[in-house]
């Protein structure tokens, strides 16, 4: 199997280790970039309960403007961002491994009554609003700081896909609704029944339904967009 990583930059290098270490050929060609929020507004997390990270990302942007973490209780959406917040001396709640979404995060005792309770969610630009529903519908007060942005590269998408095809890659990992719409809008028309043939790795059922009315043929949903659970799904993948 030659596997497409589509992560944003820097946070292929270990899953791509530990392919290869299982004998997969790798490449990577990130299909979102991450950049810093131009004008952030002042961190709001000293005066709430407690604050939700979406991911890795927000975890090191926000440590960009954190004069130091105030003792609030912090929700990680996965295993890779609660690291990152350990990284900072916090230690976070954090979905289960088999759920490392926002339902997972919704799914905790601790968020069985939230009433009155104060939230940030720190995320990029735009996102999912499911959490913010949630909080609200229970009773929390919310609000978001944006730290970071995605955009789309700048890719020659024609010329990509040509490369693609000559090295084989045969399958493809997509962690999110915005990088598989990002990898379909790199790609151009004419190339892409090429990609809706390969295998697409996507972490939960929402991902897969978005690859779905994309056209995509042949769909593996890992249960999960950590690197232990995609590991096991492309080595089950390879035994069935």
């Amino acid at each position: 199997m030659h596997i497409l990583l589509t992560r944003p930059a820097g946070r292929n290098r270990s899953l791509a280790a530990r392919l290869e270490a299982m004998g997969q050929q790798v490449s990577c060609c990130p299909m979102m970039e991450i950049v810093a929020e131009p004008e952030p507004c002042p961190s709001p997390l000293a005066g709430v309960d407690a604050a939700f990270f979406v991911s890795a990302n927000a975890v090191d942007y926000a440590a960009r403007l954190l004069p130091s973490w105030p003792p609030i209780r912090y929700l990680a959406v996965g295993g890779a961002t609660a690291r990152a917040l350990q990284a900072h001396g916090v230690s976070p709640l954090t979905a289960p491994p088999d759920n490392e979404t926002t339902e997972g995060v919704w799914s905790l005792p601790q968020m069985a009554d939230v009433a009155q309770q104060r939230f940030v969610i720190v995320r990029g630009n735009g996102g999912r609003e499911t959490m913010a529903e949630r909080l609200t519908a229970a009773g929390a007060s919310v609000q978001y700081w944006s730290v970071y942005r995605r955009q789309i590269p700048k890719i020659n998408g024609s010329d990509q896909v040509q490369s693609w095809q000559r090295d084989g890659v045969n399958a493809i990992l997509a962690t999110s609704v915005e990088i598989l719409h990002n990898l379909f809008q790199v790609v151009p028309e004419p190339q892409r029944p090429w990609l809706q043939r390969q295998l697409l790795l996507v972490p939960v059922e929402r991902v897969a339904a978005a690859a779905r009315k994309l056209g995509c043929q042949h769909i593996c949903v890992t249960q999960g967009a950590g690197d232990d659970a995609i590991i096991e799904s492309i080595a089950n993948w390879k035994n069935r």
